[in-house]
């Protein structure tokens, strides 16, 4: 964010690039409204495609450069604005999650527990050469023994320990990716995490407190992030998105990509028998001036098999989470994928939840055309860059924010998680792994 109050949040993707610039309430002379849930007004926003990335990765640099500047070009020119810096997106396979213990040494031994001793960081180790720390969110204290207490200011202990979930990645992939953005001419403000991002913004924060599992079914890979009491007590992603439906139907009838996609997004269903047994899908050949006309059955029957696939993936990635990170909670599902017909009943079939469609829950003004599954992750983005606590910047940069600074301004979206996560200390492990990257 600019000195100015304007924010910047960029999904890389598999598939395509999306750019939104905002302004928050009161700033550059836009009047937002107040009302529930608005907390920044939308300026410009735009899509374009991508080519450079793979399940999420950056394998082609100047493919992702080109398509973040087109991105930008186009954002700029609609509001006015010359873009410094934004909130990049981070997703992929080298992504893991982890939700670990420390003892808090010193905390408590002189009388109650205070804020000033919450905030004293001890740095005890780091993150390792080959990876680097995306977030840490303290999720609650132990104090001699009693588990789950939130906020244990006030309190007396002679032994205090903060459970913590972190997200460590590839430090090569991050390179690469944060390399392509500062190509297109611009600093990243800070890399968020993109199940997170879904979870801010497609959950309601009653969701959020039962605990509830969220699936952003995106171009190349299914983030996963689960809820519970308020708080993140899973991260996952799973290398299979949308993008693989499409080159299955490309591969299977030697269709041009563009013709696939169109025939995956108006005419795909993944249950055949709801499909009309007489229809025929027209698609291009590839490399030929002629079409094919295809069943729309058979056209199911593909998709189909790349749904169940794709759920049994999920169900073993689900399986092989730490005892109580996921627990039994329903499934939201989100993401331009999630939109593929009959998708959430292959899902609740193999997933035994309960799952329904989600879309952003929340009101930004001037986002009536955003409100779809696809731009869960873009507006998640925004809703982190305004309600995070810690400075995104610094944790960027590798420093963490003291007991005596002001955190970012807290509105709409995430100032429940904002107000959690300001009574909790940093683990002494996450602030000498962001020590580290200084």
């Amino acid at each position: 964010m600019n000195e100015s109050g304007i924010i910047t949040a960029i999904d890389v993707g598999t598939t395509k690039v999306f750019a939104l610039i905002t302004a928050l309430d009161g700033e550059t002379g836009s009047s937002v409204s107040r009302q529930a849930g608005v907390r920044a007004k939308v300026l410009a926003h735009a899509t374009v495609p991508c080519r450079g990335l793979m399940r999420g990765n950056v394998e082609d640099m100047a493919e992702t450069t080109m398509a973040v500047r087109a991105a930008l070009d186009l954002v700029e020119d609609e509001a006015g604005v010359k873009v410094a810096s934004a909130y990049i997106g981070v997703t992929g396979a080298h992504v893991a999650c982890e939700n670990r213990r420390d003892h808090l040494d010193g905390v408590g031994s002189i009388g109650v527990i205070t804020p000033q001793e919450l905030n004293t960081e001890t740095p005890v180790s780091s993150s390792g050469d080959d990876r680097q720390l995306v977030l840490a969110m303290p999720i609650s204290y132990t104090l001699d023994g009693e588990e789950g207490i939130r906020n244990p200011v006030g309190m007396h202990s002679r032994s205090v320990e903060v459970d913590t979930h972190v997200n460590t990645a590839d430090r090569d992939r991050l390179q690469l990716l944060t390399e392509a953005v500062r190509n297109a001419g611009i600093e990243v403000d800070a890399l968020v995490m993109e199940p997170l991002a879904s979870g801010l913004s497609s959950l309601t924060a009653d969701e959020r407190n039962r605990g509830t599992l969220l699936i952003d079914m995106g171009g190349g890979t299914c983030d996963i992030v689960a809820f519970r009491g308020g708080k993140v007590s899973y991260t996952g992603v799973v290398p299979v998105g949308g993008y693989q439906f499409t080159n299955d139907i490309c591969l299977t009838y030697n269709v041009e990509q563009e013709s696939a996609e169109h025939a995956k997004v108006h005419h795909g269903h993944t249950e055949p028998a709801a499909v009309d047994a007489e229809k025929l899908v027209s698609m291009s050949l590839q490399d030929r001036p002629t079409s094919i006309a295809v069943p729309a059955r058979d056209l199911a029957r593909l998709l189909r098999e790349r749904a169940v696939e794709l759920a049994q993936l999920i169900r073993i990635k689900l399986e092989d989470a730490e005892p109580g990170q996921v627990g039994s909670a329903k499934v939201v599902i989100t993401g331009g994928a999630s939109e593929l017909p009959g998708i959430a009943d292959i899902l609740q079939r193999y997933l035994g939840r309960r799952v329904r469609l989600g879309a952003p829950t929340q009101t930004v003004a001037g986002t009536d055309e955003l409100s779809g599954p696809a731009h869960a992750t873009g507006l998640g983005i925004l809703a982190w860059a305004t309600s995070q606590p810690i400075s995104a910047s610094n944790v960027c940069r590798g420093r963490a924010m003291r007991g005596g600074e002001t955190p970012n301004r807290l509105t709409g979206i995430g100032e429940g998680i904002g107000r959690q996560v300001r009574k909790l200390r940093l683990s002494p492990w996450m602030a000498a792994a962001m020590s580290s990257q200084q």
